[in-house]
């Protein structure tokens, strides 16, 4: 039914939003994040892997705290941008969710139509 007329679309989307994901989070860290261990770009330059509609990116540890605006000793960083939960939440939850309300969306509105056109 529904599910799986979705999947494989579902499957096609995560993949390119998590590509398209990768791609901006490259762009920020060879910009503000270089000129360190190169295991931050390393890892945003492998592709997503997709399989039964889970997405996996393998990320450093520290990534998540490269979004935090202050150091340890609550001063602010002298190099700062956001690098994760803003992109993360955008591209696949934001990205993804508006895709599939429309789709959704059609699907009813086509099987309501065909089913009153055949009575």
């Amino acid at each position: 039914m529904l599910t799986e007329n979705y999947i494989h679309t579902l499957n096609g989307l995560l993949m390119e939003q998590g590509e398209q994901l990768l791609a901006t989070q490259k762009m920020i860290a060879t910009v503000y994040y270089a000129n360190r261990t190169g295991a931050l770009l390393s890892s945003l330059g492998q592709k997503p892997t997709v399989a039964n509609m889970k997405m996996t990116i393998q990320y450093p540890l520290y990534i998540r705290f490269l979004d935090m605006k202050k150091g340890r000793g609550g001063k602010k960083k002298k190099n700062y941008e956001p690098i994760y939960n803003k992109y993360v939440y955008g591209y696949l939850y934001g990205g993804i969710y508006r895709r599939l309300k429309y789709a959704v969306g059609g699907y009813v509105r086509r099987v309501i139509t065909h089913n009153l056109n055949e009575k």
